[in-house]
């Protein structure tokens, strides 16, 4: 599924911002420093959650194209999400944001609930999507003025 939002900016804010959140995920999960100019293609790391952070996901940053793209991938014993926000510039200060998330179940049971469930939670999950984007715009927009 994806969502598509027009925003204010240019795409080295917002880009800036994804890795910055993934430097900080990293940090907050392995407890080591990360330069922003470490982060690679490939880099993964297992975000620890919880109460008693007994419940564990392995996140992988899939692709990275500066200015354009970044993707990770979220694997857990439930299966594979990956979520990916693609900028565009349309000049005129405005970007497009892509934003998309697709899910590869892990087992049976895991795949036929996703299946079943899926077409009736289409139309919450863009919404809710959307809202993501715009909360994304917003905290970059925020973050940019001193």
């Amino acid at each position: 599924m994806e969502a598509r939002l027009t925003v204010t900016g240019q795409p080295e804010l917002y880009y800036q911002l994804c890795l910055e959140l993934f430097q900080a995920d990293y940090q907050g999960a392995t407890g080591q420093t990360i330069p922003l100019s470490e982060i690679r293609e490939g880099l993964s790391f297992v975000k620890r959650f919880g109460k008693k952070r007994e419940q564990s996901v392995k996140v992988t940053l899939q692709q990275l194209v500066e200015n354009q793209s970044y993707a990770v991938a979220i694997q857990s014993n439930r299966g594979v999400q990956f979520l990916t926000y693609q900028l565009r510039s349309l000049g005129q200060d405005e970007v497009e944001i892509c934003y998309s998330e697709d899910y590869l179940p892990e087992g049976r049971f895991n795949q036929l609930n996703y299946k079943l469930l899926l077409p009736l939670m289409r139309r919450s999950l863009e919404k809710r999507m959307l809202l993501q984007i715009k909360k994304f715009a917003e905290f970059a927009i925020k973050k940019e003025v001193p």
